[in-house]
């Protein structure tokens, strides 16, 4: 069901914002070529994250053209899932790659927050427990993981800003019957290169993250299926799994061995670890995808990530 789309913007704003921005653009050329300052632009890096945050924004928000938005999530399943990432410049929040980009935000702190200044440091970890305090409550039911909020399609057919979206706030569950392994194991990877992020600054907060991890994995494992068949008419075309849910079963396990050093997770790996040889790329439709390659990294395809962490 889409919403009423008050805040759609007239074809000619959008020209004159286009043009405007394109000249704002244009003109900031010479001036980045003639100063780079490659150490600010890493900082901003971080700070577009602060643009993405949805639900009750802290007094330290930096971007403070973002207001509250999206204050309700998660009532209508009985669940409290304010919070989290928009996605880009639309309002849904996609578990799956949103999980992943946690992923990401903690494993650079764990591999180059020494090399941070203090408050680089300090925001990369605000932003790594923006992500991580909202995974966790989209997984605070024993064997239920939310896997997307809002209606993709219905979303997307507005161009509003989160403040002022009416559109609806659908939550859509993956649950024992309704599984999604995929972002299930991507979450619990989350969830425990968080727990490593944090394990200096915050020995409690980390243990309870990895408890979690241990707990989603576990449902991710057994519970087996894609959540395409799930949730796919929301989540796909966006993001569709194209590549099986093998690859998130063993980034998650490396991610739990990394974080617990427990032989268990070490033994998953080998003995699961040929399933990525049985793996095929497919398309939107569902064929075979000629041209895939491994060699890419990212939220659908682990394997590069698999084999730094258990080079490590």
């Amino acid at each position: 069901m889409a919403g009423k789309c008050n805040a759609l913007i007239p074809p000619t704003l959008l020209i004159m914002l286009t043009g405007t921005v394109m000249i704002m653009m244009e003109a900031g050329t010479s001036w980045a070529s003639n100063s780079p300052d490659y150490a600010d632009a890493l900082s901003k890096c971080i700070l577009f994250f602060e643009g993405q945050r949805s639900g009750k924004l802290p007094s330290t928000q930096r971007m403070t053209w973002r207001k509250d938005s999206a204050l309700r999530d998660g009532s209508d399943i009985g669940m409290d899932l304010v919070g989290g990432y928009y996605d880009a410049g639309d309002n849904v929040k996609f578990h799956f790659p949103m999980a992943f980009t946690v992923t990401m935000l903690a494993w650079s702190v764990i591999d180059f927050g020494k090399y941070m200044g203090y408050w680089d440091k300090k925001h990369a970890l605000e932003a790594v427990r923006w992500g991580s305090d909202y995974l966790l409550k989209a997984t605070s039911v024993h064997h239920v993981v939310v896997g997307q909020v809002a209606d993709s399609n219905g979303d997307h057919n507005c161009w509003e800003r989160p403040e002022d979206m009416d559109t609806p706030r659908t939550s859509y569950v993956i649950n024992e019957t309704n599984p999604g392994t995929e972002v299930s194991a991507e979450i619990a990877a989350a969830l425990a290169a968080s727990s490593i992020a944090f394990k200096a600054s915050n020995a409690k907060y980390s243990a309870f993250l990895l408890h979690r991890s241990k707990q989603v994995f576990n449902f991710a494992d057994g519970y087996q299926g894609s959540y395409n068949l799930s949730i796919g008419e929301v989540a796909c075309p966006f993001y569709c799994d194209y590549s099986g849910y093998a690859d998130e079963l063993l980034w998650a396990a490396a991610w739990l061995y990394k974080a617990t050093q427990e032989a268990y997770y070490w033994e998953y790996l080998e003995q699961n670890i040929h399933h990525l040889e049985s793996i095929v790329v497919r398309n939107i439709h569902g064929n075979p995808y000629v041209g895939a390659s491994f060699a890419e990294f990212g939220w659908d395809a682990k394997h590069a990530g698999i084999n730094v962490l258990v080079s490590q």
